[in-house]
């Protein structure tokens, strides 16, 4: 092995890798059939750096990697791989100690092989990657390799530094023996649990305990407090000129991503092992950068979905999001949710800027990154004409589109910059159809009307609430609903729900809600329900479906087919679009043995709506990052009038 540290000749600059590894037929069959299962097998291998002598392996592991990028490839194909598309290259994994214990690479236990095969130019990781070391952020090496398999080119691979305890020894020097955790984030949601399944060192003597008193000092930190008490944790600028990278990179699968409640995507923390360590932010998976938009915050072109509010964007509501299409089932939830990026948002806006601004003056310079590709490029030349799945003539076409995007890049983090702290806006809904003519008739108080208009009104005040209609609440809440005559929304009188809310003792734990009942219909002849809502303050509102189904057929836990809206104090017509009905992942967090529908979310839907009995309703308390409520208390109503399905 060479002297020096991990990993310094294979990663040195200008370096270019020759990869060529040999497998029995069973193994390379059982590569391509079944490499899902992320199973290591055996294979002879020789390594070669441009300008170094060649190293050879007898005996190494090999396997497929990634996550959806490996998986969707066979889950999506009735569990056959497919080739088509990005599946045709897929990304490896080397394990120089798979079968010799102290068999190493230039000092490495292990190294990825990144198939690329979304990003078109094959410079995105490698410029990425470049321009969080660039910036000072600790950040794995990149560098060209061609790989064969049996002799048969397999093309061109960008060879990625693992991230391991190796690493930690390499960039970490002088504190190499701390704790490394993959992709969990010190959300107050995370469990210790969480946090011992994430670690990627001294598994042997697991003591994540550094881990949890960062996430109890975030969770216990206010905007006035949270200097203080996160200083023992993380070095603010460096955590700062992560974000600012990140941003600037419009990276749309990383740290911002929240994709479950509880975390974000692709990173590490490194948190050394010597007193007075301080956490550090590891980037990881950079090919989703260096986009012409970011499909989350700024969606265009085929993107459908509504924008996810960006790290400046104080969002108006904690639920998780649709991403790519309206309809999607696939959600995320705003990175300010999050209470350590909003604290830091909140209290190191104006740092950021100034060292959002220095990246503009350095590293992200326009000129300074397109040099880098050229540079770059001119490597990756004639790997690209031997790869043979990659077309030399498109390849420069998406060299050129990326120099356009770098020329934007800048430009457009800047005006990110300068937009500073914001809200985020109540949505603007789309113009409805009038309403139908008889829309303030009288009509009978016999709860909702599934062929008609509810609208209440009603020729003579009702005894008690409307019939039909029902209320709920958490054991704090007091919760009541009066047909109401003053200033209704429409015509003589409307349905009102006052409710009040007192801060429990947990997360999320303040709740109301009203429904609008009917006997058991069959609604699948409609396509959507039409419903006008208003409320004291701008408040999300989830509508519900209800029905019998769920507690007959799915075991009682599925209850939460529905849509989210963001109501206002101006009266306005919301549609409830069945085919936007979706059930959220969080739901199904608390499934236990026997709950849930064995079926798909569609078919399970279709049952719902085949049973529908009524329409719920439940406003959101006003919570903060954390999903504390932000008062002692609060009060709040909904009207809600003119409900007809179409």
């Amino acid at each position: 092995m060479p002297a020096g540290l991990p990993g310094q000749h294979v990663f040195a600059d200008g370096q270019v890798l020759d990869v060529e590894l040999t497998l029995p037929a069973e193994s390379l069959q059982q590569l391509e059939e079944h490499g899902d299962e992320e199973r290591y097998v055996a294979a002879t291998l020789r390594l070669q750096g441009r300008g170094q002598p060649a190293a050879e392996f007898a005996e190494i592991g090999v396997r497929l990697k990634g996550s959806w990028s490996l998986h969707h490839c066979w889950e999506e194909f009735g569990g056959v791989r497919s080739y088509a598309d990005e599946c045709a290259k897929l990304s490896l994994k080397l394990k120089f100690d798979a079968y010799a214990e102290d068999a190493r690479y230039d000092g490495l236990k292990r190294l990825n092989l990144h198939a690329g095969m979304s990003d078109e130019s094959k410079l995105r990781e490698l410029l990425a990657y470049r321009t969080f070391r660039d910036f000072g952020v600790d950040a794995p090496r990149a560098i060209p390799a061609q790989v064969f398999i049996n002799g048969e080119p397999r093309g061109l691979f960008i060879a990625v530094e693992d991230v391991d305890g190796r690493y930690t020894r390499a960039h970490f020097p002088d504190n190499p023996d701390g704790n490394l955790y993959k992709e969990v984030w010190p959300s107050p949601l995370a469990s210790d649990s969480d946090f011992l399944a994430a670690l990627e060192t001294n598994e042997e003597q697991a003591d994540v305990a550094d881990l949890r008193l960062f996430t109890d000092a975030i969770a216990a930190a206010t905007t006035d407090s949270f200097a203080r008490e996160l200083a023992p944790f993380v070095e603010f600028d460096a955590l700062l000129r992560y974000i600012a990278v990140d941003r600037a990179l419009r990276n749309w699968d990383g740290v911002m991503s929240f994709y479950a409640p509880r975390s974000s995507h692709n990173f590490f923390w490194y948190h050394g092992a010597e007193p007075g360590s301080l956490f550090q932010l590891i980037p990881w998976d950079l090919d989703n950068t260096f986009w012409a938009f970011d499909p989350y915050t700024d969606p265009q072109q085929w993107v459908t979905a509504e924008p996810i509010p960006d790290f400046n964007a104080r969002p108006l509501h904690c639920s998780p999001r649709p991403i790519w299409e309206t309809t999607s089932l696939e959600r995320v939830t705003p990175p300010r949710c999050d209470p350590l990026l909003n604290l830091l948002a909140e209290t190191h806006w104006e740092r950021l800027v100034e060292l959002g601004n220095e990246l503009l003056d350095g590293p992200f310079a326009a000129a300074r990154l397109l040099e880098l590709a050229d540079d770059y490029a001119a490597k990756l030349a004639p790997l690209v004409a031997a790869d043979p799945l990659l077309n030399t003539a498109t390849w420069e076409r998406a060299r050129s589109e990326l120099s356009q995007i770098i020329t934007l890049a800048g430009p457009s983090f800047a005006a990110f910059l300068a937009e500073g702290l914001i809200d985020e806006a109540l949505p603007v809904s789309p113009p409805l159809e009038a309403p139908p003519r008889n829309v303030d008739a009288l009509t009978a108080n016999i709860g909702l009307h599934v062929g008609g208009i509810t609208n209440f009104e009603f020729e003579s005040p009702p005894s008690a609430m409307p019939s039909g209609v029902f209320v709920y609440g958490d054991p704090l809440a007091s919760v009541q609903a009066n047909w109401n005559t003053e200033q209704p929304l429409s015509g003589a009188a409307d349905l009102r729900f006052d409710f009040s809310f007192q801060r429990g003792p947990g997360l999320y734990d303040e709740w109301a809600g009203i429904g609008l009942a009917t006997s058991e219909s069959d609604v699948r002849a409609y396509s959507s329900i039409v419903v006008w809502m208003s409320s004291d303050r701008p408040r999300h509102v989830r509508v519900r479906i209800d029905s019998p189904a769920y507690q007959e057929t799915f075991g009682t836990e599925f209850a939460e087919f529905g849509i989210d809206h963001d109501v206002g104090i101006t009266p306005q017509p919301f549609v409830i679009d069945f085919s936007q009905l979706y059930y959220p992942s969080w739901a199904k967090d608390g499934w236990s043995a026997g709950q849930g529908f064995p079926g798909t979310d569609a078919e399970a839907l279709d049952l719902v709506l085949q049973r529908f009995t009524a329409l719920v309703f439940g406003p959101s308390a006003t919570v903060d990052a954390t999903g504390e409520l932000g008062a002692a208390s609060e009060t709040g109503y909904l009207r809600i009038d003119n409900v007809y399905f179409r």
